[in-house]
Protein backbone atom coordinates (compact mmCIF):
# COMPACT_ATOMS: atom_id res chain seq x y z
CA UNK A 1 0.00 0.00 0.00
CA UNK A 2 2.99 2.36 0.88
CA UNK A 3 4.31 2.01 -2.55
CA UNK A 4 0.83 2.29 -4.34
CA UNK A 5 0.67 5.69 -2.49
CA UNK A 6 4.01 6.57 -3.57
CA UNK A 7 3.44 5.90 -6.87
CA UNK A 8 -0.09 8.00 -6.84
CA UNK A 9 2.16 10.81 -5.66
CA UNK A 10 5.10 10.65 -8.18
CA UNK A 11 2.57 10.72 -11.16
CA UNK A 12 0.32 13.35 -9.69
CA UNK A 13 2.87 15.59 -8.76
CA UNK A 14 3.95 14.83 -12.47
CA UNK A 15 0.57 15.43 -14.19
CA UNK A 16 0.15 19.16 -12.11
CA UNK A 17 3.41 19.99 -13.35
CA UNK A 18 2.74 19.22 -17.00
CA UNK A 19 -1.12 20.48 -16.69
CA UNK A 20 -0.13 23.80 -15.25
CA UNK A 21 3.08 24.10 -17.83
CA UNK A 22 0.44 24.09 -20.61
CA UNK A 23 -2.16 25.99 -18.81
CA UNK A 24 -0.01 29.15 -17.83
CA UNK A 25 1.65 28.75 -21.40
CA UNK A 26 -2.14 28.95 -23.49
CA UNK A 27 -2.58 32.14 -20.87
CA UNK A 28 0.30 33.79 -21.75
CA UNK A 29 -0.94 34.92 -24.97
CA UNK A 30 1.19 37.95 -26.56
CA UNK A 31 -0.96 41.11 -28.03
CA UNK A 32 1.29 41.14 -30.51
CA UNK A 33 -0.88 41.13 -33.80
CA UNK A 34 1.10 39.96 -36.83
CA UNK A 35 1.16 41.97 -40.61
CA UNK A 36 -1.06 40.45 -43.58
CA UNK A 37 -1.30 41.80 -46.87
CA UNK A 38 -3.70 44.11 -46.14
CA UNK A 39 -2.20 45.76 -43.32
CA UNK A 40 -1.61 49.39 -44.11
CA UNK A 41 0.51 50.58 -41.03
CA UNK A 42 3.24 47.85 -39.62
CA UNK A 43 4.31 48.71 -36.07
CA UNK A 44 7.12 47.42 -34.28
CA UNK A 45 7.62 47.69 -30.83
CA UNK A 46 11.77 47.98 -29.14
CA UNK A 47 13.56 48.48 -26.19
CA UNK A 48 16.45 51.42 -27.60
CA UNK A 49 19.64 50.42 -27.91
CA UNK A 50 19.82 47.06 -28.51
CA UNK A 51 21.71 45.56 -31.61
CA UNK A 52 20.07 42.30 -31.71
CA UNK A 53 16.64 44.50 -32.36
CA UNK A 54 18.44 46.75 -34.80
CA UNK A 55 19.51 44.12 -36.61
CA UNK A 56 15.81 42.57 -37.17
CA UNK A 57 14.38 46.30 -37.74
CA UNK A 58 16.78 46.50 -40.86
CA UNK A 59 15.24 43.40 -41.83
CA UNK A 60 12.26 44.21 -41.66
CA UNK A 61 12.62 47.09 -43.58
CA UNK A 62 14.41 46.09 -46.27
CA UNK A 63 11.72 43.27 -46.77
CA UNK A 64 9.16 46.24 -46.57
CA UNK A 65 11.69 48.41 -49.07
CA UNK A 66 11.47 45.26 -51.84
CA UNK A 67 7.80 45.59 -51.70
CA UNK A 68 7.58 49.36 -52.29
CA UNK A 69 7.74 50.92 -49.19
CA UNK A 70 9.44 54.01 -48.90
CA UNK A 71 8.23 55.75 -45.50
CA UNK A 72 9.91 55.03 -42.41
CA UNK A 73 8.27 56.32 -39.24
CA UNK A 74 10.93 56.45 -36.23
CA UNK A 75 10.39 57.74 -32.58
CA UNK A 76 12.62 60.57 -33.28
CA UNK A 77 11.59 64.45 -33.13
CA UNK A 78 10.59 65.92 -36.64
CA UNK A 79 13.65 67.72 -36.91
CA UNK A 80 15.71 65.11 -36.09
CA UNK A 81 14.39 62.52 -38.79
CA UNK A 82 14.55 65.65 -41.11
CA UNK A 83 18.15 66.14 -40.84
CA UNK A 84 18.64 62.27 -41.42
CA UNK A 85 16.53 62.74 -44.94
CA UNK A 86 19.05 65.74 -45.72
CA UNK A 87 21.73 63.53 -44.91
CA UNK A 88 20.59 60.52 -47.13
CA UNK A 89 21.50 62.79 -50.11
CA UNK A 90 24.88 63.70 -48.47
CA UNK A 91 28.24 62.16 -50.01
CA UNK A 92 29.50 62.19 -46.30
CA UNK A 93 28.52 61.45 -42.53
CA UNK A 94 28.34 65.50 -41.24
CA UNK A 95 24.98 65.67 -40.42
CA UNK A 96 24.81 61.94 -39.45
CA UNK A 97 27.66 62.60 -36.75
CA UNK A 98 26.22 65.67 -35.43
CA UNK A 99 23.31 64.02 -34.56
CA UNK A 100 24.62 61.33 -32.73
CA UNK A 101 26.43 63.85 -31.32
CA UNK A 102 23.19 65.59 -29.80
CA UNK A 103 21.88 62.37 -28.64
CA UNK A 104 24.68 61.15 -26.70
CA UNK A 105 24.13 59.84 -23.39
CA UNK A 106 21.08 58.60 -24.70
CA UNK A 107 19.57 55.14 -24.82
CA UNK A 108 19.88 55.31 -28.34
CA UNK A 109 23.08 57.13 -28.69
CA UNK A 110 25.58 54.16 -29.55
CA UNK A 111 27.54 52.81 -32.96
CA UNK A 112 24.43 50.05 -33.41
CA UNK A 113 22.12 52.88 -33.99
CA UNK A 114 24.40 54.65 -36.18
CA UNK A 115 25.71 51.51 -38.14
CA UNK A 116 21.55 50.75 -38.52
CA UNK A 117 21.03 54.39 -40.33
CA UNK A 118 24.12 53.44 -42.33
CA UNK A 119 22.93 50.57 -43.70
CA UNK A 120 19.59 51.92 -44.69
CA UNK A 121 21.61 54.59 -46.98
CA UNK A 122 23.41 52.16 -48.45
CA UNK A 123 20.83 49.61 -49.33
CA UNK A 124 17.67 51.42 -48.95
CA UNK A 125 18.78 54.44 -50.35
CA UNK A 126 14.81 56.13 -51.10
CA UNK A 127 14.12 55.71 -47.60
CA UNK A 128 12.18 58.77 -45.97
CA UNK A 129 12.09 59.13 -42.42
CA UNK A 130 9.37 60.26 -40.73
CA UNK A 131 9.80 61.64 -36.92
CA UNK A 132 6.89 61.77 -35.09
CA UNK A 133 8.28 62.59 -31.38
CA UNK A 134 8.23 65.48 -29.13
CA UNK A 135 11.21 67.52 -29.87
CA UNK A 136 13.36 66.07 -27.11
CA UNK A 137 16.39 67.88 -28.43
CA UNK A 138 14.53 71.15 -28.31
CA UNK A 139 17.82 73.04 -27.55
CA UNK A 140 20.44 71.51 -29.75
CA UNK A 141 19.04 69.68 -32.84
CA UNK A 142 15.82 71.85 -33.27
CA UNK A 143 17.34 75.25 -33.45
CA UNK A 144 20.04 73.76 -35.61
CA UNK A 145 17.41 72.34 -38.47
CA UNK A 146 16.13 76.21 -37.95
CA UNK A 147 19.16 78.40 -38.82
CA UNK A 148 19.87 75.60 -41.87
CA UNK A 149 16.45 76.44 -43.50
CA UNK A 150 17.09 80.23 -42.74
CA UNK A 151 20.30 79.78 -44.56
CA UNK A 152 18.92 78.02 -47.31
CA UNK A 153 16.18 80.31 -47.84
CA UNK A 154 13.31 78.41 -46.00
CA UNK A 155 11.75 80.54 -43.21
CA UNK A 156 8.35 80.63 -44.87
CA UNK A 157 8.08 76.89 -45.33
CA UNK A 158 6.28 74.04 -43.61
CA UNK A 159 9.20 72.46 -42.36
CA UNK A 160 10.57 75.01 -40.62
CA UNK A 161 6.57 75.52 -38.78
CA UNK A 162 6.72 72.10 -38.18
CA UNK A 163 10.27 72.47 -36.26
CA UNK A 164 9.14 75.40 -34.13
CA UNK A 165 5.77 73.47 -33.13
CA UNK A 166 8.05 70.21 -32.66
CA UNK A 167 10.51 72.40 -30.64
CA UNK A 168 7.69 73.76 -28.18
CA UNK A 169 6.27 70.32 -27.76
CA UNK A 170 9.99 69.47 -26.33
CA UNK A 171 9.85 72.54 -24.16
CA UNK A 172 6.20 71.54 -22.47
CA UNK A 173 7.01 67.48 -22.00
CA UNK A 174 10.50 68.91 -20.80
CA UNK A 175 8.63 70.88 -18.06
CA UNK A 176 6.39 67.68 -17.05
CA UNK A 177 10.01 66.42 -15.96
CA UNK A 178 8.93 63.13 -16.87
CA UNK A 179 12.14 60.55 -15.50
CA UNK A 180 10.53 57.49 -17.70
CA UNK A 181 9.47 59.06 -20.55
CA UNK A 182 5.69 57.97 -19.85
CA UNK A 183 3.45 60.59 -20.21
CA UNK A 184 0.06 61.16 -21.17
CA UNK A 185 0.94 65.12 -22.98
CA UNK A 186 3.86 63.35 -25.06
CA UNK A 187 0.78 60.01 -26.08
CA UNK A 188 -1.22 62.67 -27.73
CA UNK A 189 1.32 64.63 -29.12
CA UNK A 190 2.77 61.72 -30.68
CA UNK A 191 -0.96 60.65 -32.40
CA UNK A 192 -1.32 64.39 -33.40
CA UNK A 193 2.48 64.05 -35.10
CA UNK A 194 1.95 60.27 -36.11
CA UNK A 195 -1.55 61.45 -37.89
CA UNK A 196 -0.02 64.45 -39.47
CA UNK A 197 2.79 62.91 -40.56
CA UNK A 198 1.02 59.93 -42.47
CA UNK A 199 -1.49 62.50 -44.20
CA UNK A 200 1.95 64.02 -45.76
CA UNK A 201 3.68 61.05 -46.78
CA UNK A 202 -0.23 60.50 -48.66
CA UNK A 203 -1.20 57.60 -46.48
CA UNK A 204 -0.83 53.74 -47.61
CA UNK A 205 1.71 51.05 -46.41
CA UNK A 206 4.08 52.39 -44.06
CA UNK A 207 6.50 50.42 -40.90
CA UNK A 208 7.30 52.15 -37.79
CA UNK A 209 9.61 51.57 -34.96
CA UNK A 210 8.92 52.81 -31.67
CA UNK A 211 9.70 51.81 -28.24
CA UNK A 212 6.95 48.94 -27.28
CA UNK A 213 5.16 50.95 -24.53
CA UNK A 214 4.02 52.96 -27.26
CA UNK A 215 2.59 50.29 -29.31
CA UNK A 216 1.35 48.00 -26.72
CA UNK A 217 -2.33 47.50 -27.51
CA UNK A 218 -3.41 45.79 -23.95
CA UNK A 219 -2.55 49.65 -23.27
CA UNK A 220 -5.88 52.14 -24.11
CA UNK A 221 -3.92 55.24 -23.41
CA UNK A 222 -1.05 55.05 -25.23
CA UNK A 223 -0.34 56.16 -29.02
CA UNK A 224 -1.27 52.84 -31.10
CA UNK A 225 -4.40 52.58 -29.82
CA UNK A 226 -5.58 56.31 -30.18
CA UNK A 227 -4.48 55.75 -33.56
CA UNK A 228 -6.89 52.95 -33.86
CA UNK A 229 -9.76 55.20 -32.78
CA UNK A 230 -8.66 57.56 -36.05
CA UNK A 231 -8.18 54.57 -38.76
CA UNK A 232 -9.82 51.92 -37.29
CA UNK A 233 -7.77 48.21 -37.84
CA UNK A 234 -5.43 48.74 -40.60
CA UNK A 235 -2.71 47.86 -37.97
CA UNK A 236 -0.46 45.14 -36.78
CA UNK A 237 2.07 45.75 -33.88
CA UNK A 238 4.69 43.05 -32.69
CA UNK A 239 6.96 43.28 -30.20
CA UNK A 240 10.93 42.83 -31.40
CA UNK A 241 11.35 40.84 -27.91
CA UNK A 242 8.72 37.93 -29.84
CA UNK A 243 10.92 37.86 -33.10
CA UNK A 244 14.16 38.09 -31.71
CA UNK A 245 12.76 34.99 -29.38
CA UNK A 246 11.67 32.98 -32.30
CA UNK A 247 14.16 33.61 -33.84
CA UNK A 248 16.73 31.10 -32.57
CA UNK A 249 13.82 28.45 -32.04
CA UNK A 250 13.58 25.28 -33.83
CA UNK A 251 9.90 23.76 -35.01
CA UNK A 252 9.37 20.85 -33.84
CA UNK A 253 10.62 18.70 -37.36
CA UNK A 254 13.62 20.78 -38.01
CA UNK A 255 16.79 18.98 -38.12
CA UNK A 256 19.98 19.63 -36.16
CA UNK A 257 21.84 18.61 -33.28
CA UNK A 258 20.17 18.13 -30.28
CA UNK A 259 22.83 18.58 -26.84
CA UNK A 260 19.73 17.88 -25.06
CA UNK A 261 19.39 14.29 -26.71
CA UNK A 262 22.78 13.60 -26.59
CA UNK A 263 23.00 13.95 -22.82
CA UNK A 264 19.94 11.55 -22.58
CA UNK A 265 21.80 8.94 -24.75
CA UNK A 266 24.59 9.24 -22.50
CA UNK A 267 22.58 9.06 -19.47
CA UNK A 268 21.00 6.24 -20.59
CA UNK A 269 24.15 3.96 -21.91
CA UNK A 270 26.96 4.74 -19.69
CA UNK A 271 24.84 3.19 -16.34
CA UNK A 272 23.64 0.03 -18.87
CA UNK A 273 27.42 -0.65 -20.14
CA UNK A 274 28.40 -0.85 -16.33
CA UNK A 275 25.48 -3.42 -15.77
CA UNK A 276 26.04 -5.35 -18.54
CA UNK A 277 29.56 -5.88 -17.13
CA UNK A 278 27.95 -8.27 -14.77
CA UNK A 279 24.10 -8.91 -14.86
CA UNK A 280 22.31 -9.96 -11.75
CA UNK A 281 22.70 -13.80 -10.97
CA UNK A 282 19.25 -15.19 -12.82
CA UNK A 283 18.70 -12.42 -15.18
CA UNK A 284 19.86 -14.18 -18.48
CA UNK A 285 16.92 -17.21 -17.82
CA UNK A 286 14.63 -14.72 -17.26
CA UNK A 287 15.29 -12.96 -20.09
CA UNK A 288 14.85 -16.12 -21.75
CA UNK A 289 11.04 -16.20 -21.32
CA UNK A 290 10.42 -12.65 -22.43
CA UNK A 291 7.64 -12.24 -25.05
CA UNK A 292 8.24 -11.98 -28.71
CA UNK A 293 5.95 -9.09 -29.06
CA UNK A 294 6.94 -7.43 -26.39
CA UNK A 295 10.83 -7.45 -27.20
CA UNK A 296 10.66 -6.66 -30.60
CA UNK A 297 8.26 -3.18 -29.44
CA UNK A 298 11.59 -2.71 -27.05
CA UNK A 299 14.39 -2.92 -30.08
CA UNK A 300 12.42 -0.72 -32.33
CA UNK A 301 11.39 1.45 -29.83
CA UNK A 302 15.41 1.85 -28.34
CA UNK A 303 17.02 2.30 -32.37
CA UNK A 304 14.41 4.98 -33.39
CA UNK A 305 14.65 6.50 -29.80
CA UNK A 306 18.72 6.42 -30.21
CA UNK A 307 18.21 8.46 -33.48
CA UNK A 308 15.68 10.87 -32.85
CA UNK A 309 16.97 12.34 -29.51
CA UNK A 310 20.04 13.47 -31.14
CA UNK A 311 18.66 14.56 -34.46
CA UNK A 312 15.96 17.29 -33.28
CA UNK A 313 17.21 20.22 -31.63
CA UNK A 314 13.55 21.25 -30.78
CA UNK A 315 14.02 19.40 -27.39
CA UNK A 316 16.41 21.59 -26.42
CA UNK A 317 15.42 24.41 -24.47
CA UNK A 318 14.51 27.00 -25.68
CA UNK A 319 15.44 30.15 -23.44
CA UNK A 320 16.90 33.52 -24.44
CA UNK A 321 18.38 36.93 -22.62
CA UNK A 322 17.14 39.58 -24.29
CA UNK A 323 17.63 43.47 -23.13
CA UNK A 324 13.78 43.03 -21.19
CA UNK A 325 15.12 40.06 -19.95
CA UNK A 326 14.92 36.31 -19.85
CA UNK A 327 12.45 34.88 -22.31
CA UNK A 328 11.09 31.19 -21.90
CA UNK A 329 7.32 29.63 -22.50
CA UNK A 330 5.95 27.95 -19.77
CA UNK A 331 6.56 24.43 -21.05
CA UNK A 332 10.28 24.95 -20.09
CA UNK A 333 8.44 23.40 -16.87
CA UNK A 334 7.88 20.26 -18.90
CA UNK A 335 11.42 20.18 -19.93
CA UNK A 336 12.98 20.61 -16.27
CA UNK A 337 10.43 17.93 -14.96
CA UNK A 338 12.03 15.15 -17.96
CA UNK A 339 15.52 16.15 -16.85
CA UNK A 340 14.39 15.88 -12.94
CA UNK A 341 13.50 12.14 -14.43
CA UNK A 342 16.81 11.75 -16.31
CA UNK A 343 18.48 12.76 -12.87
CA UNK A 344 16.24 10.44 -10.86
CA UNK A 345 17.02 7.66 -13.28
CA UNK A 346 21.14 8.12 -12.66
CA UNK A 347 20.10 8.14 -8.81
CA UNK A 348 18.41 4.84 -9.33
CA UNK A 349 21.21 3.07 -10.94
CA UNK A 350 23.92 4.15 -8.33
CA UNK A 351 21.42 3.06 -5.49
CA UNK A 352 21.04 -0.53 -7.81
CA UNK A 353 25.47 -0.61 -8.00
CA UNK A 354 25.52 0.14 -4.61
CA UNK A 355 22.95 -2.80 -3.42
CA UNK A 356 23.41 -6.30 -3.83
CA UNK A 357 22.34 -6.62 -7.20
CA UNK A 358 19.90 -8.62 -7.19
CA UNK A 359 16.71 -9.15 -9.63
CA UNK A 360 14.58 -7.73 -6.99
CA UNK A 361 17.13 -4.58 -6.87
CA UNK A 362 17.12 -4.59 -10.37
CA UNK A 363 13.50 -3.83 -10.82
CA UNK A 364 12.56 -1.76 -7.86
CA UNK A 365 10.42 1.55 -7.60
CA UNK A 366 12.34 4.84 -7.38
CA UNK A 367 10.93 8.28 -5.98
CA UNK A 368 7.64 6.59 -6.46
CA UNK A 369 8.13 5.48 -10.28
CA UNK A 370 7.59 1.69 -10.28
CA UNK A 371 10.30 -0.37 -12.37
CA UNK A 372 12.48 2.99 -12.34
CA UNK A 373 14.99 1.69 -14.64
CA UNK A 374 12.25 1.18 -17.25
CA UNK A 375 9.74 3.88 -16.31
CA UNK A 376 11.83 6.92 -15.76
CA UNK A 377 13.78 7.20 -19.37
CA UNK A 378 10.72 6.37 -21.27
CA UNK A 379 8.27 9.25 -19.36
CA UNK A 380 11.29 11.75 -19.63
CA UNK A 381 11.13 10.74 -23.33
CA UNK A 382 7.52 11.23 -23.91
CA UNK A 383 8.09 14.72 -21.78
CA UNK A 384 10.36 15.80 -24.11
CA UNK A 385 7.79 14.84 -27.19
CA UNK A 386 5.38 16.78 -25.58
CA UNK A 387 7.94 20.11 -24.84
CA UNK A 388 8.59 20.31 -28.33
CA UNK A 389 5.54 19.07 -29.57
CA UNK A 390 7.23 16.32 -31.90
CA UNK A 391 4.48 13.53 -32.47
CA UNK A 392 7.26 11.42 -33.88
CA UNK A 393 9.25 11.54 -30.17
CA UNK A 394 5.74 10.89 -28.30
CA UNK A 395 5.23 8.33 -30.60
CA UNK A 396 8.40 6.11 -30.31
CA UNK A 397 7.99 6.64 -26.60
CA UNK A 398 4.89 4.72 -26.18
CA UNK A 399 6.07 1.95 -28.85
CA UNK A 400 9.57 1.69 -26.57
CA UNK A 401 7.10 1.66 -23.10
CA UNK A 402 5.04 -0.59 -24.30
CA UNK A 403 8.00 -2.51 -24.92
CA UNK A 404 10.75 -1.85 -22.46
CA UNK A 405 8.27 -1.17 -19.64
CA UNK A 406 6.13 -4.11 -20.23
CA UNK A 407 9.25 -6.62 -20.32
CA UNK A 408 10.31 -5.32 -16.83
CA UNK A 409 6.45 -5.67 -15.22
CA UNK A 410 6.93 -9.14 -16.39
CA UNK A 411 10.07 -9.95 -15.17
CA UNK A 412 9.28 -8.35 -11.60
CA UNK A 413 5.66 -10.03 -11.31
CA UNK A 414 7.80 -13.16 -12.22
CA UNK A 415 10.46 -12.81 -9.08
CA UNK A 416 7.42 -11.66 -6.64
CA UNK A 417 5.36 -14.80 -7.95
CA UNK A 418 8.94 -16.71 -6.82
Amino acid sequence: MKEKIKTIVAFAVLGIITAVSLILNAGDKSTDVYPDEDTEIRLYGEAHGSKVYYDIEFELWRDCYDKGYRNLFVELPYFSAEFLNIWMHESDDEFLNLFFDEIRGTQSGNEYYREFFKRIKEECPETVFYGTDVGHQYDTTGPRLLQYLEDHGMKDSEVYSLTEENIRQGEIFSEENSQTGISEYRESCMTSNFIDAYERCGGGKIMGIYGSFHTELSDPWVMINRLREQYGDIFSSVKLSSLAFDENGHKPYDLGFCLTGLIFLIMLIAPNLIWAKKQPEGYAAEAAKENKVLLILERIGETLMTVILVIFPAFNPHVRMLPEGLYFKWTIMIWIAAIVLMIFYECYWIRYFRSKRTLKDMYSSFAGFPVAGASLPVIAAFLLGLYSGNLIMIAVSIILGIGHIGIHLMHKKAIEAN
